[in-house]
């Protein structure tokens, strides 16, 4: 989950072009019909486990003021992973847009499960 270019593999986008490393480097998510979403890196903290992501174009996304973040909890045996996201819905409901955003979680969730072989 620590790595910010590991959505590429989620297939939630076309294409992921990274554009820096490291706090402050930038993936372009290059979405179906040519729009491109861009987030940047705000945090890393290894000792909380924890990742900090603005998305700074909002290409598709029906979504302003966009920063989440995504923290692993737990121990050698089991973890718990913890997304928390503010925002402001453009265009659509709060709950269509909690439904956008927990569909995403989830197939992150998922890519990380199949990298760890439990998929």
């Amino acid at each position: 989950m620590r790595d910010f270019a590991a959505i590429e593999r989620a297939g939630l986008a076309e294409r992921v072009e990274m554009v820096g490393e490291g706090v402050g480097s930038c993936r372009h998510l290059h979405m179906a019909g040519g729009k491109v979403l861009v987030e940047r890196l705000e945090a890393r903290d290894e000792s909380t486990m924890a990742l900090t992501y603005a998305m700074t174009e909002p290409g598709p996304m029906p979504l302003d003021h966009y920063v989440a973040t995504l923290q692993v909890r737990g121990d050698e045996h089991t973890c718990q992973v913890v997304f928390t996201a503010d925002y402001e819905p453009r265009g659509i409901t709060e709950e269509k847009a909690n439904r956008m955003l927990s569909n995403v979680y989830r197939a992150l969730v998922n890519t990380a499960r199949t990298d760890l072989g439990l998929a």
